[in-house]
């Protein structure tokens, strides 16, 4: 009886997928096919994807085209600007369709949106003729959802499928990465122009790496020109968002002057290495990373760059994928040099249980130079108020989300924010010993 209702339930039930089939004919229907008058860029992938989306906005904008933008930290009409609080990555149903109605009647010409597996699935994106479709990378994710690998990488595919019907635009075009492994199952996607971008090989990739303390430069090689590239977007990840930024920006005619010139004035994402400054001596980064392959990218980029210690401060999110949990906490071992555990979303799990199975893949035992504690803001604390000079503090997982979901409850709550708090606690302690002392040099 229990498994029959958990397949009931289930969201690849294919009654639940019929239903998601009819809302996607009626939506498309009532809201007139928008994205036929519109230039459609859809963004996928594992990691990645907000920052190529937002990456590709700014970018269009600069070269003096109207833009709208949905991806999970934010959305834009034109001049319009405002924050997505709702942890979805794309609209639901009819939102899609609903958000390119209003790109229109709000006189867009181009609209970049982001889109998960999920809505690729649940025929959110039916409908839709996309132009360019942009693939930022595939490793394990989703697979309590999907259910294998295979699955979840078919559902990527989707997206490219579509593009393949499209029949509005002459230069409809994959950007797709030169340097994964599952690059081939998309090259066999017929009737669409292919890209590829990456780090070291694609037809657009990277040479002449030089990185600085808060920023990076490097050139961006194609098969007919050469940029010259300065950014603030730190670590190879960002390299590589920075490369299908440009990709798709080139293959929309838009000049390499307005991309480099673009790319050096963009300040990092909101919750993507977004560094929290209150006048310490020491760096402290927030960041979505929340599956084995981001907190490695971040773990990485941070060793390079940091001459004293890595504390790492993560958890992972309930009612999601729990076998990449392990690996999650094997990862920390391998390149943190002090880990600390907490609760990240435990929705209806158990977060000590969360916990204990991360921790599966931590080979230390706790106190050495390994803390757990599912208070999220303790976690912080302590990290903050034991971090010193030159070390770097990664607090990852959950970005600039402006909310923790206990249970079926939203509590309030931004790690950035709770960041400054302590660190601006912890210092304004220090700067006002040092006043008094100055004070006592000064009377004697």
């Amino acid at each position: 009886m229990l498994t029959r209702l958990r397949k009931l339930i289930s969201p690849t039930n294919p009654l639940r997928l019929a239903w998601h089939f009819l809302w996607g004919i009626l939506a498309v229907l009532y809201y007139r096919f928008p994205s036929r008058k519109l230039v459609v860029i859809g963004v996928t992938g594992t990691n990645g994807k907000t920052t190529t989306a937002n990456l590709i906005a700014k970018i269009l904008e600069a070269s003096g085209k109207k833009v709208a933008l949905a991806t999970t930290i934010n959305f834009q009409l034109g001049k319009k600007k405002w924050e997505n609080l709702t942890k979805m990555t794309s609209l639901g149903r009819g939102g899609i369709q609903k958000f390119l109605r209003k790109a229109l009647d709000a006189k867009c010409t181009y609209a970049v949106v982001e889109v998960s597996s999920h809505a690729l699935v649940q025929y959110r994106t039916l409908g839709i003729s996309f132009d360019v479709a942009v693939l930022t990378n595939i490793t394990a994710e989703h697979l309590d959802f999907h259910g294998t690998f295979a699955n979840y990488r078919q559902a990527k595919e989707k997206l490219f499928w579509n593009l393949a019907k499209n029949k509005k635009f002459d230069k409809k075009v994959a950007i797709l990465p030169a340097e994964d492994p599952n690059l081939s199952h998309f090259l066999r996607i017929p009737d669409i122009g292919i890209i590829t971008f990456g780090v070291k090989k694609g037809e657009v990739h990277s040479e002449n790496l030089k990185i600085r303390q808060n920023s990076q430069s490097f050139e961006i090689k194609t098969n007919d020109k050469n940029l010259r590239v300065e950014t603030k977007l730190l670590g190879n990840f960002n390299i590589a968002n920075i490369l299908a930024a440009t990709a798709t920006a080139l293959a929309l005619d838009i000049k390499a002057k307005t991309i480099t010139q673009t790319l050096k004035k963009i300040e990092p994402i909101p919750g993507r290495i977004e560094a929290i400054e209150a006048g310490q001596p020491f760096r402290v980064i927030v960041d979505f990373a929340h599956t084995p392959d981001a907190l490695e990218k971040i773990l990485r980029t941070f060793r390079g760059v940091t001459t004293g210690k890595i504390w790492l401060v993560f958890g992972a999110t309930g009612d999601r994928d729990r076998s990449k949990r392990p690996g999650m906490g094997k990862i920390a071992h391998q390149l943190a040099d002090e880990i600390v555990l907490t609760s990240d979303d435990p929705f209806t799990e158990d977060p000590v249980k969360i916990v204990s199975e991360v921790a599966r893949g931590i080979q230390r035992n706790e106190g050495e130079h390994f803390y757990s504690d599912i208070d999220r803001k303790r976690s912080i604390k302590y990290a903050l108020e034991n971090a010193e000079r030159d070390d770097t503090v990664i607090i990852a997982g959950k970005g600039c989300e402006q909310f923790q979901v206990v249970g079926h409850k939203k509590i309030s709550w931004d790690d950035r924010k709770i960041a400054a708090q302590i660190l601006k606690r912890r210092f304004k302690k220090v700067r006002g010993q040092k006043s008094k002392v100055r004070s006592k040099e000064n009377k004697d």
